[in-house]
């Protein structure tokens, strides 16, 4: 298997903070060739370094007003729970999902067009769920002061 260097690691730091750099800019930060560039960057997608692109959009163009943090407590956490919840994760109005330890096995990100829509996607969860489903901690999200587009600005001002 190829080996990931510094120079690598330094490619994927750029990416993360501007997903829409040239080639041509890459090698410059990196000191490399356009080519050299292109090359590690399809090597790091065929080992999984890069899982894809995306561009990262204001809900409020879709009609979705309302993102909320949603918090899960499970009473049993097995694999038909894991294949429930990457049917979730791959809902539209999902924008991430996460398995984690604590006392929440599973926090998630999504937005809404509105209160009732929220109330309808709970309902869905609790229905889907059953009574494994012990508990849901619902957060709104008043302001979002870093996430992948601020720190893609960020970047771009220096």
């Amino acid at each position: 298997m190829p080996r990931v260097d510094d120079k690598d690691r330094e490619l994927l730091r750029i990416l993360r903070e501007n997903g829409r750099i040239t080639l041509t800019e890459l090698g410059k930060l990196l000191n490399l060739s356009p080519a050299s560039v292109k090359n590690r960057l399809e090597k790091l997608e065929r080992l999984g370094a890069i899982r894809g692109y995306s561009a990262v959009v204001d809900p409020a163009f879709l009609d979705e007003f309302i993102s909320a943090l949603l918090s899960l407590r499970f009473e049993h956490f097995d694999e038909a729970l894991r294949i429930e919840l990457r049917k979730v994760a791959s809902l539209k109005n999902v924008e991430f999902l996460y398995v984690k330890t604590g006392d929440y096995q599973v926090i998630m990100k999504a937005t809404f067009e509105d209160m009732d829509a929220l109330r309808r996607f709970i309902e869905r969860l609790k229905a889907l769920f059953g009574r494994n489903l012990k508990f849901i901690e619902v957060n709104l999200i008043e302001e979002e002061l870093k996430d992948c587009w601020v720190a893609y600005e960020e970047a771009s001002r220096h």
